[in-house]
């Protein structure tokens, strides 16, 4: 594997940039609970309006994202969070009872997202960690709503006792 690099002239100074969005590389296939993942893997839902949404544990209406290492499907992770927040999925909903999206048009809208990425890494990579750290803040609050609920009851419960 070589890395790709962009080369900015500053006076006197080239320095080389490592483009992290270049090698961003997919094979989406559509998951068989039969069949076992190995390697590095997220799911996308793709059945109901909440097709495109990644997750961390399949489900039996998903799609898997395969990539090449850890990094890789940290970015496309949060890049296919952005693109489903963003409703750019629900573009390409089928269906009229149940809605659901075709595993071309989700590999069409991560190329689409990849594409813009690549317009700006820099700002990408820092926006990716950014997104990064609110998922953890928010996922901490919410174990400590969880917390003190239960603590709300066992209170309630000390009382009655």
């Amino acid at each position: 594997m070589y890395l790709l690099f962009l080369t900015i002239q500053m006076p006197n100074n080239p320095v080389a940039i490592y483009n992290p969005l270049k090698m961003l590389s997919h094979k989406l296939k559509t998951f068989n609970p039969e069949n076992q993942c190995i390697g590095f893997y997220f799911f996308i839902l793709n059945k109901g309006l909440n097709s495109g949404k990644p997750l961390m544990e399949p489900c039996p209406n998903c799609f898997v994202c395969f990539t090449n290492n850890e990094q890789d499907k940290e970015k496309l992770f949060w890049l296919t969070y952005g693109l489903w927040q963003g409703k750019v999925f629900r573009g390409h909903l089928m269906g009229t009872a149940v809605q659901y999206i075709r595993k071309k048009d989700v590999q069409n809208v991560l190329l689409f997202g990849i594409e813009k990425l690549k317009q700006d890494p820099l700002k990408a990579q820092k926006n990716i960690l950014a997104v990064t750290k609110i998922e953890q803040q928010k996922s901490n609050i919410t174990k400590q709503i969880q917390l003190m609920n239960e603590l709300k009851q066992v209170l309630i419960m000390q009382l009655l006792r």
